[in-house]
């Protein structure tokens, strides 16, 4: 449900500030927005959607493919938390690839890729291939996501750019609601006996005509690779992703093969090397070349509370949303399309609080609005595990309307205000490395929600999934407890916000 505007790219030319060479210099688009500003806008718009749709979508067709290609429950979660994870343990990565060869150059290699990997999801035949296929497409996201913000920057001015997140919002927003409803008519109609690999084909017409008007309108950009360009920290971003795996491979593996101790020792191994991590980029800040995270972000309480809240509310969120469609279609043998209908309450919802939001922060606080939608998520969350309970395998989608109303309500009063919030007690100068560690952690944080979430459901459910209701149950109380968890160690967070560009 979420989508990320990235900010990795703040080492980017300023618009009231551009090099006299850029194109960005002598572009009409500066004074106003005009036709060329609009058809870059929607080329990466164009952009954000295909990730947004597959991110969102595979959860509807997640049953379809445990029949179709006969994956087994840890292939499930791979398939879809496989995208996240590639996605955020790139993202920092794909922001910088921006900064050294170009943004331009770097949106059309990513734009490129997604569809070559979404042809390749298309194709696949196994649910290993499936898997590997949505890894590639979550890479390739990452190379294209984070350079359409500074791409904007470099074409309209400062003063413009409210009109421009003004389109962009709205655009997200039906997206968001409206990915799942598409996903699950295009598994259920069956087009041309494609079943779930319409979902993939998708992308080719969306990317074709984002490659079309981007290479037509968006500024060149290679005065980036001067002397001073950024330096890739290659050896900092193979510790990051050496210390995700070594969590989230377990997590998803450990159930289906009976939690031997290697596992276990994988866990425990990851810390370590988030620590090897740690002194890497504090040694790297030192020497005065580029970390992947600027390291005094980490002795602000504040943005270290603020970033345990993040990875709660994502993951929670995340391991919702999978075990929800799960449940209507395993559980209540829900059609894709009926799934997808049956979550639009929560949608709806989020859509009315975001804007609800935006009036109540300057009336109790960005802090205490971040709050409140955590405690509306976490009872909604409560409702719904207190009527599947109740009515278990005879739950209708009119039973769900009220706790998916209230959880997507509670969602929208978060999202308004908690980048703000985490970077509240940040200097200016920390503020661009540290949203991009957000929006990183916020994409990890829901592949391991959908990894650790996911394992709970599976093993409650039982082998044979017959106790789905009473998994689906275990799983919405322990979201609302996280959701609790972070209502309170939200107090550590800072009571005003700190408006990062792009956020």
């Amino acid at each position: 449900m979420t989508s990320t505007i990235d900010t990795t790219n703040q080492t980017a030319d300023r618009p009231d500030n551009p090099p006299p060479d850029s194109e960005a210099a002598q572009s009409p688009a500066k004074t106003k927005l005009g036709k060329a500003v609009i058809l870059a806008l929607f080329a990466i718009i164009g952009a954000d959607i295909m990730d947004l749709l597959d991110t969102t979508i595979m959860n509807i067709a997640s049953p379809v493919l445990r029949t179709d290609l006969g994956a087994s429950t840890s292939a499930l979660q791979w398939i879809v938390a496989g995208y996240t994870l590639a996605f955020a343990v790139m993202l920092t990565t794909g922001g910088r690839l921006g900064d050294v060869f170009g943004r331009k150059r770097m949106f059309m290699v990513g734009i490129t890729g997604f569809l070559a990997g979404s042809i390749l999801c298309s194709l696949a035949q196994t649910s290993g291939e499936l898997i590997g296929a949505r890894i590639l497409q979550g890479a390739f996201a990452a190379v294209m996501i984070p350079q359409g913000l500074g791409m904007l920057r470099a074409m309209v001015p400062a003063e413009k750019m409210n009109s421009v997140f003004g389109i962009f919002g709205p655009m997200m927003g039906l997206a968001a609601t409206f990915g799942p409803i598409l996903g699950g008519w295009l598994v259920g109609a069956d087009l041309f006996g494609l079943s779930w690999r319409a979902i993939f084909l998708v992308n080719i017409p969306v990317g074709i005509i984002a490659l079309t008007f981007g290479a037509k309108v968006l500024p060149h950009d290679d005065h980036a690779a001067g002397p001073d360009k950024p330096k890739l920290d290659i050896v900092g971003m193979l510790l990051a992703t050496g210390g995700v795996m070594l969590l989230v491979y377990p997590l998803v593996q450990g159930r289906e093969s009976g939690w031997p101790t290697w596992m276990f020792a994988m866990m425990a191994a990851s810390v370590p090397t988030f620590g090897v991590f740690a002194l890497h980029q504090r040694r790297r800040n030192a020497a005065g070349r580029d970390p992947f995270v600027v390291p005094t972000v980490f002795r602000k309480r504040s943005f270290i509370s603020g970033i345990a809240v993040l990875f709660s509310f994502a993951a929670a969120m995340s391991g919702v949303f999978f075990v929800y469609t799960l449940f209507m279609q395993i559980g209540l043998h829900f059609s894709a399309l009926h799934a997808g209908l049956t979550m639009l309450p929560w949608s709806i919802g989020t859509i009315i609080s975001m804007g609800v939001s935006q009036g109540l922060m300057p009336k109790i606080g960005p802090r205490r609005t971040l709050q409140s939608g955590m405690l509306v998520m976490s009872l909604g969350t409560v409702i719904s595990a207190l009527l599947v309970h109740t009515y278990g395998a005879t739950t209708t989608s009119l039973t769900l309307i009220a706790p998916l109303l209230v959880s997507g309500m509670g969602m929208g009063l978060i999202f308004g205000p908690i980048f703000g919030t985490v970077l509240g007690d940040l200097d200016d100068a920390e503020v661009g490395s540290a949203s991009g560690l957000l929006n990183a952690m916020q994409q990890l944080a829901g592949a391991f929600g959908i990894a650790a979430l996911g394992t709970v459901f599976f093993d409650k459910a039982g082998a044979t999934l017959t106790s789905v209701p009473t998994a689906a149950v275990l799983v919405f109380a322990i979201s609302a407890a996280i959701l609790v968890v972070a209502w309170a160690v939200a107090f550590s967070m800072s009571k005003h916000t700190q408006e990062a560009e792009g956020h």
